[in-house]
């Protein structure tokens, strides 16, 4: 158990890191603009080429891990981040950051699946949840601290330093994962050079639907991040007072995370605490899109956001053998990585034909609302396989 609890503090770290890596370019965004002479829009290419990559790279990712082992794939993928990281601090030219973002996305694609698959197998199905639940955390916590630390070093260094700092902090993690995690997964031997997609029928369905539930939990509350400080200035709040509202939601859903997925261990009933937390999410956006925001609803919102995370990240450990769940887990990201790439653009889409800063979170509520359909489906298909064994 301790090995299993060092795991989980190291790939937490490294997911800390991988977030702090994503928003570096947003939270440095007008000093990019200012030194390299860029556009805003090309800030917001920059930023989603970080997650493009893993569009093509998560279910290779899978396979690759399946037959040569989960932690030589996550070291490569920290290596990656670490090489794109040292590329986009050295460049001089949005083509050289283009290429640094997408190395670093790759990498930290190959690092963010394994790092899920590694910790479930540490954990018995009755931690899991918990588990997955600190887990998740490491993404909005390194993204609240790049927003907070790195436009200040790069006042008083420069941006370049700033961006040397994030590959810095990847360094460390590849540092930590080479000396505290496992080499294998427990339960089961690395199978060399055994590269296969050997999911049964049943197994791919399952893993696409919680990929599915997956996509369209985050996206609900990437929009509602994303959107929600336009929507409270439209409203006649100041931008500062805006983020400080909406960011409320971030740093209440980093302890809501582990604790709600705790809460669910202890009354058995992780599907309800899923689709509880949903459907009260929903109903708290309408409210916010129908009669404003305040601190307390966006504090509200963070607090049921927080504990489905590490529930659903454990739905493709359930259905899948474990020399499979590297690439139950490549289908479960792949879907989310793709998802991420369509869906910000329909929200913006929204909100241009509709000329209302509202449209994004009704847009929100109605993903939150298929997100639980997601989960019903999950568990009939579940539990209609299961029968069909039965009676056979």
């Amino acid at each position: 158990m301790r090995k299993a609890r060092l795991t989980l503090v190291v790939l937490t770290l490294a997911r800390t890191a991988m977030g702090f890596q994503f928003e570096s370019m947003g939270a440095l965004s007008p000093l990019l603009v200012q030194n390299l002479g860029i556009s805003y829009a090309a800030v917001g290419m920059l930023v989603g080429l970080y997650l493009l990559p893993g569009v093509v790279v998560a279910l290779p990712v899978g396979l690759f891990a399946q037959g040569y082992g989960d932690k030589l794939v996550t070291c490569i993928g920290l290596c990656g981040m670490v090489a794109g990281g040292l590329l986009t601090a050295a460049s001089e030219s949005v083509a050289v950051l283009m290429a640094g973002r997408l190395i670093s996305g790759a990498g930290a694609v190959a690092m963010n699946v394994l790092a899920s698959k590694m910790v479930a197998d540490q954990f018995q199905s009755g931690r899991r949840g918990t588990a997955l639940g600190i887990l998740v955390t490491g993404w909005p916590l390194g993204i609240a601290l790049a927003l907070v630390s790195l436009p200040r070093f790069a006042g008083a260094f420069s941006c370049s330093a700033a961006m040397f700092g994030t590959a810095s902090l990847n360094l460390f993690a590849l540092l930590l994962v080479l000396g505290c995690c496992p080499n294998a997964a427990r339960g089961g031997a690395v199978r060399p050079r055994h590269r296969s997609f050997d999911l049964t029928g049943r197994e791919f369905i399952l893993s696409t639907t919680a990929g599915l539930l997956w996509t369209l939990y985050n996206f609900a509350f990437v929009a509602v991040l994303s959107f929600g400080p336009t929507f409270l200035v439209a409203s006649g709040m100041k931008v500062e007072s805006a983020n400080a509202v909406v960011s409320a939601t971030s740093w209440v859903a980093i302890p809501a995370a582990p604790l709600g997925a705790w809460l669910a261990q202890r009354t058995n009933c992780p599907s309800g605490m899923i689709m509880t937390c949903l459907l009260l999410a929903s109903v708290a956006i309408s409210c916010v899109a129908h009669w404003g925001g305040s601190w307390a609803w966006f504090v509200a919102i963070g607090l049921l956001f927080g504990p489905p995370g590490g529930l659903i990240m454990t739905l493709p450990t359930e259905v899948v053998a474990p020399q499979r769940g590297a690439v139950a887990m490549g289908v479960f990201f792949t879907c989310y990585y793709a998802g991420l790439g369509i869906l910000p653009a329909v929200a913006g889409y929204l909100r241009d034909l509709s000329h209302s800063a509202a449209s994004p979170l009704w847009f929100a509520v109605l993903l939150l609302l298929f997100a639980t359909l997601s989960l019903i489906a999950f568990r009939v298909f579940q539990s209609r396989r299961r029968c069909i064994r039965a009676e056979g």
